[in-house]
């Protein structure tokens, strides 16, 4: 009994211990899809307060999990080329709309198709054996805005990303290591556009008097290029941004009519399409005037056309489409 007691108190206080107990929960936590070392990063091994919430939704091949890393939730599953976002019931798709960031998209780097802004990080890895990718999805917050942290939240991402291809039969290509992460450097002049912003003439009508982009990549599924004014209240006025693969499926709804969305414009916004090699998702091109914005139909359609074309050709997509 007292080598039984001794025993239980060394596997309950133990460095050793707390390892094990760590690898045994993990071994049915989050479908078995949760890795040990990267996970370890933000947990520190507590089993109680850093796997806390675990739950899986759907049916079949469109089912995903969603659990929580310490303050990360994680999400993953199968995107099947032909899925629509539901407005009614939860889906990877609906996982995919970020936007509570300030910082434009970065792409992962180290061979990996993804992204981050420092509060969400996403990976999508394309399947050869089927029509659908495995799409991982971490949402953070505000304490993970550096780039130490977020590349730790890459490596996790990534490492959910490749034990989620084996459990669901995908045959795909990895990365490596994530490298150092190349992030914006915040509000620059408008001559200075040499990222996804590059190219964009801006009138002196529109008051534009600085940019924010992220370095060009032909591996970020979500790109964004903003365009903002200083003299009044410092806001953005017209945001850019560039959607593929399950990123560009999470902008169609299946209360939507039309197959796809369509090129277009309105007053505020304006909408291209291209065909891109590596499915059948087209890829989405999108601008959109805030309401601090005084935007023309012929800004709307040269800033678009622009973007579109440069990030199309990066991506490798063809067939670009814009609005009539």
């Amino acid at each position: 009994m007292l080598a039984l007691t001794a025993a239980y108190v060394w596997y309950r206080g133990s460095d050793t211990g707390r390892g094990w107990r760590y690898q045994d929960k993990l071994a049915s936590y989050c479908g078995g899809l949760i890795p040990y070392d990267e996970s370890a990063v933000f947990t520190g091994l507590n089993t109680d307060v850093g796997l806390s919430r675990d739950a899986e939704h759907g049916y079949g091949e469109d089912r995903f999990r969603s659990c929580r890393v310490a303050d990360l939730t994680v999400s993953v599953g199968l995107v099947r080329a032909d899925a629509v976002r539901s407005d009614v019931s939860p889906g990877m798709l609906n996982v995919l709309d970020s936007g509570s960031s300030e910082h434009p998209p970065t792409a992962l780097g180290g061979g990996w198709h993804g992204y981050t802004d420092l509060r969400d990080t996403g990976v999508v890895l394309p399947c050869a054996n089927k029509d659908a990718s495995v799409v991982v999805s971490v949402a953070a917050d505000a304490s993970h805005e550096n780039g130490e942290e977020s590349r730790a939240v890459a490596e996790l991402a990534t490492a959910v990303a490749r034990e989620a291809a084996g459990r669901r039969s995908c045959e795909t290509t990895f990365g490596g290591r994530v490298p150092e992460l190349s992030l914006s450097k915040g509000q620059t002049a408008p001559e200075a556009a040499s990222g996804t912003c590059e190219g964009i003439r801006i009138p002196e009508a529109q008051w534009v008097d600085w940019i924010h982009e992220s370095e060009a990549s032909d591996s970020a599924p979500l790109e964004r290029c903003l365009l903002g004014e200083t003299k009044a209240r410092d806001e953005v006025l017209y945001s850019l941004e560039a959607s593929f693969g399950p990123y560009a499926q999470r902008l169609r709804s299946a209360d939507h009519d039309e197959h796809w969305p369509e090129p277009g414009i309105t007053h505020g916004s304006a909408q291209a399409t291209a065909s891109c090699s590596d499915g059948t998702v087209p890829a989405v091109f999108r601008i959109r005037a805030t309401v601090y914005a005084a935007p023309t139909e012929q800004f709307l359609r040269s800033a678009l056309r622009t973007f579109a074309e440069r990030s199309a050709v990066r991506h490798g997509c063809t067939n670009l489409e814009l609005p009539d």
